[in-house]
């Protein structure tokens, strides 16, 4: 459908944009997800990572959220990289909650929680099909419709036979 190839490729165009601005540019990212691993660390008694370590990591979940939004907005298994934008923009929205801070980041977690949002409703589109579910108790239906057919065809066979072998016995 055609909203599909308009709708995909703008909402794949924020997780690509974000993806590669975190493998070229890693610093602010790298500074958000120290402030949320701090944080984290402290409460579940998590290694030390340093910052080296940790810019690593936001440059492979950048490169991973990059291509899962190309691979969106160029309609390459679309409800995979949906699914696979939902999973990694999750942890984005951990470190940027705002319950941590006074006030800060409300808009960037906001939007963190849309994007989620967005590619959760991405992932379980099935472009107007219908869904495994609907087609296995349909295939149950159809499979003893067909059963009823066959019955009531063998029955109508056994009718005319008998109907025949009447008309027969008749006639002579």
């Amino acid at each position: 459908m055609l909203i599909r190839r308009i709708a995909r490729p703008l909402l794949a165009t924020a997780f690509v944009a974000d993806g590669v601005d975190a493998v070229r540019n890693p610093d602010a990212h790298v500074d958000r997800a120290e402030e949320g691993y701090r944080s984290l660390a402290g409460r579940l008694d998590l290694p030390q990572v340093d910052r080296s370590q940790l810019t690593t990591l936001v440059r492979i979940h950048g490169a991973a959220v990059a291509i899962a939004g190309v691979a969106l907005a160029v309609g390459r298994a679309p409800r995979t990289a949906a699914a696979a934008l939902a999973v990694l923009t999750l942890p984005l929205a951990v470190v940027d909650q705002p319950f941590t801070r006074r006030g800060e980041g409300v808009d960037r977690f906001l939007g963190d929680l849309s994007r989620v949002g967005a590619a959760i409703i991405a992932a379980v589109d099935l472009e107007g099909r219908p869904g495994l579910a609907w087609r296995a108790g349909h295939a149950r239906i159809d499979r003893a419709t067909t059963k009823e057919a066959r019955a009531a065809v063998a029955e109508a066979r056994r009718e005319v036979k008998a109907a025949l072998k009447e008309a027969r016995r008749v006639t002579d």
